[in-house]
């Protein structure tokens, strides 16, 4: 299962997202973009990530997980769930500050939901670097730490965008 997945179900107006295998960048706008319908269109009543059968994820999605988190604080909505029971991928959510803004645990009550695969979005590389810049700026704004730890991707981000937009005027 090396390939990632992103899976959505609702359940009572809970929503779920089980990522599945390696979860890297080129899943990013697929996430991006179905964030972005989901909260204009309603605030759900809750919300449940599902990491356990993630191999790994990368700072982009962590990214986008903790956009989820703070509009469902915005919202005054219950706090984010993360399931996970992988060590590392625990330690790595420790390590950038997820253990303040979501509810960490280790095994769920539910059984896992089938859930729909999120649609694959093409995308332009000038939007795939939007996506992984505001993702990133995201995590630099989470804490302190992570401003130090994120400051020179999201430089290089924003260079490289200020550098096509140069090329392309």
């Amino acid at each position: 299962m090396a390939e990632g997945k992103i899976l959505h179900a609702t359940y009572d107006g809970v929503h779920v997202l089980r990522f599945l295998g390696d979860v890297r960048y080129p899943l990013s706008p697929s996430l991006d973009h179905f964030l972005q319908n989901l909260f204009a269109e309603v605030t759900p009543q809750g919300f449940v990530i599902d990491l356990t059968e993630t191999r790994s994820i990368d700072s982009t999605n962590l990214g986008l997980l903790v956009r989820i988190a703070k509009f469902m604080q915005r919202f005054g909505k219950p706090g984010v769930t993360i399931i996970s029971n992988r060590k590392e991928i625990n330690e790595v959510l420790t390590c950038l500050g997820f253990d303040k803004v979501f509810n960490i645990v280790e095994h769920g009550d539910l059984e896992p939901l089938g859930g729909e695969a999120l649609a694959e979005e093409e995308v332009d590389s000038a939007a795939m670097s939007d996506t992984l810049l505001k993702a990133h700026r995201t995590l630099m704004n989470l804490n302190e730490q992570n401003k130090e730890q994120f400051r020179d991707v999201v430089a290089l981000l924003e260079q490289e965008r200020a550098d096509k937009s140069s090329a392309s005027h």
